[in-house]
């Protein structure tokens, strides 16, 4: 003769179940939520996509991609202007803020700042460090 599953058999196994899918709804919601913001799934926009935006108004800021071009840095002391392109769209970029030693014509740059529809006003500057594992073409 089989004895019945006690109840608080039944009740811990009720438990467990709710508490798993009660884990398992916050994380789907929070990825949910985490993807529908704007800007969450890229770390930057290229030239071309900050130009189409336009004038950022407010206090909102991007970080753009591009190459420097070369020929294009100007600096007077901290002062410095230059341009970037993602081979499409050139984007002038200026900052008052110290460059990084990697930074120099052809390099790969992520500028932080605003967008004033002419000028991109950088408060910071990284270079990305050429890798020694790209192919040569």
């Amino acid at each position: 003769m089989e004895t019945p599953a006690s109840p608080t058999r039944d009740a811990r196994r009720t438990k467990f179940i709710f508490g798993a899918a009660v884990i398992a709804l916050t994380i789907v919601g929070l990825t949910v939520w985490a993807m529908a913001r704007p800007g969450s799934t890229s770390f930057y926009k290229t030239t071309t996509e900050i130009v189409a935006l336009g004038p950022i108004t407010g206090a909102a800021s991007y970080r753009v991609n591009g190459d420097v071009v070369p020929g294009s840095i100007q600096q007077d002391g901290l002062d410095t202007t230059f341009d970037i392109s993602d081979g499409h769209t050139v984007l002038t970029v200026h900052t008052d803020q110290p460059l990084p030693d990697t930074f120099k014509d052809a390099s790969e740059v992520v500028a932080r700042g605003q967008f004033d529809g002419n000028t991109f006003t950088a408060v910071e500057v990284i270079a990305k460090c050429p890798s020694k594992f790209k192919a040569k073409a």
